[in-house]
């Protein structure tokens, strides 16, 4: 479709413009030649005023003009043309009315089209639904594969998508992921996720998650999460392929048979209900509290820096620095004597 033509820009109206203006309207005519004469205004200024107020539909040559003083032609302005205004309400009508009659020959045209491609949308729902019945297990082998998995199931969701993410996304991710969710929960659909509370200890995903509460999401965190799972409609389940073929090594697999997803979302409910809140963007002070006790447990159990990191979701680094800082606060010399201090503190209960 050709795209709505529009004349160049508009100059904007001065005080010269004004002037003819009212000089038309007190007089029921304007001669440019005779305004020039009366203002003292250079008639080409003049004619150039009158020619944009013509273009306005404010002005407009005069049909009851004596001959000699009707225009020739379309043509810019000679000085002795005579011209009658016209109400602003009139000349709008006139500025207007081609555009709007294209915006609406355009969406004719839309409608047109959008039912010309939706006499498909019946056959890609049965072809849609058939896969479903037929792929108890599907491999996504790559990661456009996945994304595009994710985007046609979230969009086919009706009652709940619920996820579970053992790791700190990136930005860019996040950002990719809140566009989906703006979506999806627009549609009335319930959204719930749950993350590690070690996420927390970072500012901008403390941000995203306040985001996601303040659309409507209901976000939870816990002190481990195994792995990455979203559910929909609890009928199909994806999960990461760890021991997958893809090539990036971010594969996943959508699981659809029934009693498999019905044993993965339960479990998934079991570390719901026992995940703690999260309601706003301060609100990680009990979360703080979780992390720093499962630190602790992992350090009385002598786990590797390695695995304890891992299972927090969080690096080396990051974990050994927890570590440190324990150690401090405790007064303990080794890292099972810090376990030991803080289970006879009470600092494991609950």
């Amino acid at each position: 479709m050709d795209k709505i033509a529009t004349e160049a820009p508009l100059s904007p109206l001065g005080d010269l413009h004004v002037l003819l203006y009212r000089m038309a309207l007190e007089h029921g005519r304007l001669r440019p030649r005779d305004a020039a004469l009366h203002l003292d205004v250079p008639g080409a200024e003049v004619c150039a005023a009158v020619d944009e107020l013509s273009r306005l539909h404010l002005l407009h040559p005069a049909e009851d003009a004596p001959e000699a003083a009707r225009p020739a032609s379309s043509a810019a302005c000679d000085g002795d043309t005579e011209y009658a205004p016209r109400s602003p309400d009139v000349a709008v009508t006139h500025v207007t009315g081609p555009i709007e009659s294209q915006i609406q020959q355009l969406h004719r045209e839309s409608e047109r089209m959008s039912s010309h491609v939706m006499a498909m949308k019946p056959v890609f729902e049965e072809s849609w639904h058939g896969h479903f019945t037929r792929t108890p297990i599907e491999y996504l082998t790559t990661l456009d594969a996945v994304r595009a998995a994710l985007a046609r199931l979230s969009a086919a969701a009706r009652v709940e998508v619920a996820a579970a993410h053992p790791d700190l996304p990136a930005p860019a991710t996040l950002e990719e992921g809140l566009q989906r969710t703006t979506e999806t929960i627009g549609r009335g659909v319930l959204l719930r996720t749950v993350y590690p509370h070690s996420v927390l200890s970072h500012a901008y995903m403390r941000q995203h998650l306040s985001r996601m509460v303040a659309l409507g999401a209901q976000v939870r965190t816990t002190g481990h999460v195994p792995d990455r799972v979203l559910f929909f409609d609890a009928t199909t389940a994806v999960l990461a392929d760890h021991g997958s073929s893809s090539e990036d090594g971010k594969g996943a697999l959508a699981v659809r048979d029934p009693s498999l997803v019905r044993f993965l979302y339960r479990s998934w409910e079991s570390a719901w209900e026992s995940a703690r809140p999260f309601t706003g963007e301060t609100d990680d002070g009990s979360a703080k509290d979780e992390l720093r006790r499962s630190v602790l447990e992992l350090l009385e159990s002598g786990m590797k820096d390695e695995v304890a990191a891992r299972r927090l979701a969080m690096s080396v680094t990051t974990y050994r620095r927890h570590v440190t800082e324990l150690l401090t606060e405790l007064g303990a010399q080794s890292r099972f004597q810090a376990g030991s201090y803080a289970r006879r503190a009470g600092l494991l209960e609950g």
